[in-house]
């Protein structure tokens, strides 16, 4: 266990930390400063995966995989500014949803590192753990029953679509996990030190607001 602990406290871990101090005020603001300036930021966003996606080398059989992936994040990105532009959503809906998605990622990542154990999913992706999956679930879980009862907002029904919530954030990790390993590669980038690409820090984001589009169309 102190090993562990020692291998979690490292370089990576700081760079991790200052990408987050840039990354989370750049990716919140926008939501309840401008509309204008959401749609530029998450415009940028979206191209900057797509040309991280384009630059995966993967045989011919699967080009059309990645084609498809493209389409899809660019849909989803449509469907989010379009959810703030038209208040379908309130702000503070959306930074609840964007909080549960890094609550669940920060949480899976330091159980996976500190407790470890048996691989999740190693065929797809050699860093996932059961024990990581499992802490990100119950203690997300746990943080957001606190807020429901600080807020005076606590019901099953809110608990239920968090679990949702957490459900596609991490099918959307293992889908970028499968795009990747598809390309024979561990991160999409270097963009944000310490994560890799944006496509690895928004992976998530991409299947939650997948499942969020998809629920407002057909609402």
């Amino acid at each position: 266990m102190v090993n562990k602990l020692k291998n979690l406290f490292n370089k990576n871990l700081l760079l991790r930390i200052l990408s987050l101090i840039i990354f989370i005020p750049l990716m919140l603001l926008p939501i309840v400063v401008s509309n204008y300036l959401l749609f530029m930021i998450y415009i940028f966003f979206n191209a900057v995966i797509l040309y991280e996606i384009q630059l995966m080398k993967v045989d011919d059989e699967k080009k059309k995989l990645l084609i498809i992936y493209k389409a899809l994040i660019t849909f989803i990105f449509f469907i989010f500014i379009l959810i703030k532009i038209t208040a379908v959503m309130t702000s503070i809906d959306l930074i609840e949803i964007i909080i549960t998605i890094w609550l669940f990622d920060t949480f899976s990542f330091l159980g996976g590192k500190i407790i470890g154990g048996k691989k999740l999913i190693p065929s797809i992706s050699s860093g996932k753990t059961q024990s990581g999956l499992l802490v990100g679930i119950t203690a997300t879980l746990i943080c957001f029953y606190i807020y429901s009862a600080i807020v005076n907002d606590y019901s099953l029904k809110y608990l239920l679509f968090i679990s949702i919530i957490i459900l596609f954030a991490f099918l959307g990790d293992v889908i970028a996990s499968i795009i990747k390993r598809a390309s024979s590669i561990k991160d999409s980038g270097s963009i944000l030190p310490g994560h890799g690409g944006l496509l690895d820090r928004l992976d998530s984001f991409i299947g939650v607001f997948f499942f969020i589009g998809i629920y407002q169309l057909l609402s």
